[in-house]
C-alpha cells in the first residue's frame, strides 16, 4: 500500500514529510524542475509552526526566517522619499508589539515570516532525507484514474523532448497541484468568486531598508491619492534573505491592474509604477534590479468535494481552495489540510482489516471544507475592507478627482486643518475593521471542527458568539471535542515542554491529572498513549496547575486528543467499567471503525 503526491510546493512537500513520519511508502511528482522561483506566501501562523514543530522542522524554519521584530507592524505611507514622504498610520500586527503577550499564551510557537521561495528548499531537503529516491521534479501527471482497489497515475518524466511516460499504482493520491488538473480529472469542480481582482507583482533586489523609515514594518501600504487609493497604488514587503547584508535585500511589490488595459503591464510598466510609487532617491533607484514580474488573479473559490467519488483522491492546499492573500490564511490552511489528513491515511493503511477506517477518511472533507469556506470568505472580506476602510476614512475615492483626493489626504496630514480630527478618528475606527487582517487570533488559532463534537456540546466556550458568528478577533481556549488542546507548560527532570509537544503523530493521547484514569485504556493498546500530568513516578508536571483553569474539566476528568492536536473526547468520569465504555465510544464514534 502506498500514496502518490501530485505537486511539490510546500503543501505537497509537507505531505511527504508527514507520510514519512507515518512510515507510509510514497512518491511525489512535481512538474517543475525545482522549487518555486517566486516568493509567493510569506506568513506562517502559530498553528502552522506547531505542525512544523511536531515534524522536527521548527528549528530549521525559524533559523531561516525573518527576525521577529521585523514583522511586528504594518504601516501606510505616501512614499519612501525621505524628503517628501508622510507616515499616514502605523500599527502593531501579527502578534507583535502590544499583542505579544496575548499571542504567546496561545502556543509554544510564534508567528513566523519566511517566503515560500526560502521555505520550499528546507522542506525539500527534509523530504528527500526521509524518502530518498521518492521525490521527482520535472514529472508532470497527465492522467489519474480510480479503480476499485487502487488509483493509477500516468506521469510524463523529463518534459517534451526525450520524455518518458510511466504508470504508477497507489492506494491513494494526495492532490497538491494547486488546482491545475487533478481535481477536474476526478470530477471535482471549484465554486465561489472568481477573477475578483487582477494583480501584478514585482520581485526586486534593492537596498530599500536604507530609505524605509521603520525596520519593524513587514507590509508597507502606499496611498497615492492621485491614483485613487491604496490597492491601486500598491504595497511592499521584504522577502529576505535575512543575513543583515543590505546589498542582498529582496522585496515584493504588488498592485492592482486593469485587466482590460490594451497595454500589457510588462516590465517597463512595472518599472514606471515602482518609480512613481516608491519615489526613492535617484542613487537608490539605480540599484533596483527587477528580477521578475508576475500576473495573477484574486480568487476566492473552494472545491465542491475534498475527496473524490471513488474515495482514492484527496485534495489539499490550493487544489482544494484558492484563498485571497489578505490575512495570510491560504498556505496555512493548506498545511492544516495535510495535518488533518495524513494521520487518518496512516490509520487506514496500517489497519489489518483493510478498509475499516474508510469512514474516518470521510471526516477529512467534513472537517476541512467548512474551514476553507470560512477562510475564503474572511480573506475576501479582508481584501474589500482594506481598500474601503482606509481610503474611505481618509476621504479618498477613485470616483473623485485627483485634486479632491489630494486635498482630503492633506487635511488628514495637517493637524491645524478643521477636518483633521474627524479624519483621524475615522482612521482609528478603520483600524478596528482591519483587525480582521492584522489582529485576528480567532481566525488564525481558534478554528475548530464542530462535527467532532459527538456529545453535541455546542457552546464552544465563546469561539462562537451569542449571535452564532465565529469570533475571528479572539482565541477562546476550549476542551470541547473538535477544539485544539490548549497550550500550557509541563516539566520533567528539568525539561520544559508544551503539553502539545506530548502528542503522538500516529496515536491518540489520553491526558489526565489523576493516575486512576489509566483504567480507561486497555493495557497494550497501541492506538492510545496515556499522559498523567501529576509530576509523580516519572510523569510530566503541569507546572502552573493550568489544567484546573481549563474550561469544562477538573482533576477527575480526562481529555482524549487526536494526533493532529484536536480534542476527540472530553471524558467526565463515567463510573464503573470505564474501559468498556472507552472502547465502545473510541472505536464506534471517534475513529468510526467499520
Amino acid at each position: 500500500m502506498s500514496v502518490i503526491i501530485i505537486g511539490g510546493g510546500p503543501v505537497g512537500l509537507l505531505a511527504s514529510i508527514a507520510l514519512s513520519h507515518q512510515n507510509i511508502p510514497h512518491k511525489l511528482f512535481e512538474r517543475y524542475p525545482s522549487t518555486s522561483i517566486h516568493p509567493k506566501a510569506v506568513g506562517l501562523n502559530q498553528r502552522t509552526l506547531e505542525v512544523f514543530r511536531s515534524l522536527g522542522l521548527e528549528e530549521a524554519v525559524t533559523a531561516a526566517a525573518a527576525p521577529a521584530h521585523s514583522h511586528s507592524k504594518t504601516a501606510w505611507y505616501t512614499s519612501l522619499d525621505p524628503d517628501s514622504r508622510h507616515e499616514i498610520f502605523t500599527r502593531d500586527a501579527w502578534g507583535g508589539g502590544v499583542y505579544e503577550s496575548e499571542y504567546s499564551a496561545f502556543s509554544p510557537c510564534r508567528i513566523t515570516v519566511l517566503p515560500q521561495i526560502r521555505l520550499e528548499p528546507i522542506l525539500l531537503e527534509r523530504a528527500k532525507q526521509l524518502n530518498p529516491g521518492g521525490i521527482f521534479h520535472g514529472a508532470e501527471v497527465t492522467h489519474v484514474q480510480e479503480f476499485d482497489k487502487h488509483v493509477e497515475v500516468v506521469v510524463l518524466h523529463g518534459g517534451t523532448e526525450g520524455a518518458e511516460v510511466n504508470r504508477y499504482d497507489a492506494s491513494y493520491v494526495i492532490a497538491a497541484d494547486g488546482g491545475r488538473s487533478v481535481g477536474k480529472m476526478v470530477g471535482i469542480e471549484m465554486a465561489g468568486e472568481k477573477d475578483v481582482m487582477a494583480m501584478a507583482s514585482a520581485h526586486i533586489k534593492a537596498p530599500l531598508s536604507l530609505c524605509h523609515p521603520d525596520p519593524d514594518v513587514l507590509i508597507t501600504w502606499f496611498i497615492d491619492p492621485a491614483k485613487g487609493g491604496s490597492i491601486n497604488t500598491g504595497y511592499l514587503y521584504h522577502v529576505g534573505p535575512y543575513n543583515n547584508n543590505i546589498n542582498d535585500e529582496e522585496w515584493m511589490f504588488a498592485c492592482a491592474i486593469n485587466p482590460t488595459d490594451p497595454e500589457k503591464f510588462d516590465e517597463t510598466a512595472m518599472t514606471n509604477r515602482l518609480r512613481e510609487t516608491l519615489k526613492v532617491p535617484q542613487e537608490l533607484e539605480q540599484k533596483i534590479q527587477l528580477l521578475s514580474v508576475s500576473h495573477w488573479v484574486v480568487n476566492s473559490i473552494v472545491a465542491d468535494k475534498f475527496r473524490s467519488a471513488g474515495g482514492k483522491v484527496f485534495l489539499v492546499g490550493d487544489a482544494a481552495h484558492r484563498i485571497p492573500p489578505w490575512g495570510a490564511l491560504g498556505l496555512n490552511t493548506g498545511i492544516q489540510d495535510v495535518h488533518n489528513l495524513v494521520w487518518k491515511l496512516g490509520w487506514d493503511m496500517r489497519d489489518q482489516y483493510g478498509s475499516s477506517f474508510s469512514r474516518l477518511l470521510d471526516t477529512y472533507e467534513e472537517e476541512r471544507r467548512p474551514i476553507a469556506l470560512r477562510v475564503a470568505e474572511t480573506s475576501l472580506s479582508n481584501l474589500r475592507n482594506h481598500a474601503l476602510a482606509m481610503d474611505r476614512a481618509l476621504g479618498i475615492d477613485p470616483t473623485q478627482s485627483a485634486e479632491e483626493n489630494v486635498a482630503s489626504l492633506n487635511a488628514y496630514l495637517d493637524p491645524s486643518h478643521p477636518d483633521h480630527n474627524k479624519l483621524r478618528t475615522a482612521v482609528l475606527d478603520a483600524q478596528k475593521v482591519l483587525d480582521s487582517e492584522f489582529h485576528a487570533p480567532g481566525a488564525e488559532t481558534g478554528w475548530f471542527y464542530p462535527s467532532v463534537d459527538i456529545l453535541a456540546d455546542k457552546k464552544h466556550d465563546g469561539q462562537i458568539t451569542e449571535n452564532g458568528e465565529f469570533d475571528i478577533y479572539k482565541y477562546h481556549p476550549s476542551t470541547i471535542a473538535g477544539h485544539h488542546l490548549p497550550h500550557f507548560w509541563v516539566t520533567k527532570d528539568g525539561v520544559r515542554k508544551s503539553v502539545r509537544d506530548l502528542l503522538k503523530n500516529n496515536m491518540f493521547v489520553l491526558f489526565a491529572k489523576a493516575p486512576r484514569l489509566n483504567r480507561y485504556v486497555v493495557p497494550g493498546d497501541d492506538k492510545i498513549h496515556v499522559e498523567i500530568l501529576d509530576g509523580k513516578n516519572g510523569n510530566w508536571l503541569d507546572e502552573e496547575n493550568k489544567w484546573r483553569q481549563l474550561p469544562g474539566v477538573d482533576e477527575n476528568d480526562a481529555l482524549l486528543v487526536r494526533p493532529d492536536g484536536i480534542i476527540a473526547w472530553r471524558i467526565i468520569e463515567p463510573g464503573p467499567r470505564p474501559s468498556e465504555l472507552f472502547e465502545k465510544v473510541f472505536y464506534r464514534e471517534i475513529v468510526q471503525m467499520a
